[in-house]
């Protein structure tokens, strides 16, 4: 449950925040947090998962976008060629 922590409050607009289960939802709720987290929510996510949690998330979100997933690919020396968000076609292709 991660309702108690007023700085997420307003990264889970769509959801129930009292359902989340920090175990059982934390692909969902790490991909939020990296994708619109302040540095209050940065600091939360950080002291309730480990780097390799994290690491992990970027490395294999389909949700995250390409700025994002930069990003923390940076911050974690994590090559590019390991994300999976920055090895997919940018564009669709929807018109063959």
């Amino acid at each position: 449950m991660i309702a108690k922590q007023d700085c997420l409050r307003d990264m889970f607009w769509d959801v129930d925040s009292a359902l989340l289960d920090k175990n059982k939802d934390q692909q969902f709720i790490i991909e939020r947090v990296l994708k619109y987290g302040r540095p209050e929510t940065i600091h939360w996510l950080k002291a309730n998962y480990s780097d390799k949690e994290i690491i992990a998330v970027v490395k294999s979100s389909k949700v995250i976008d390409r700025k994002t997933a930069n990003y923390w690919a940076i911050h974690y020396h994590i090559p590019t060629e390991e994300v999976l968000c920055l090895n997919r076609p940018f564009l669709q292709k929807c018109f063959y």
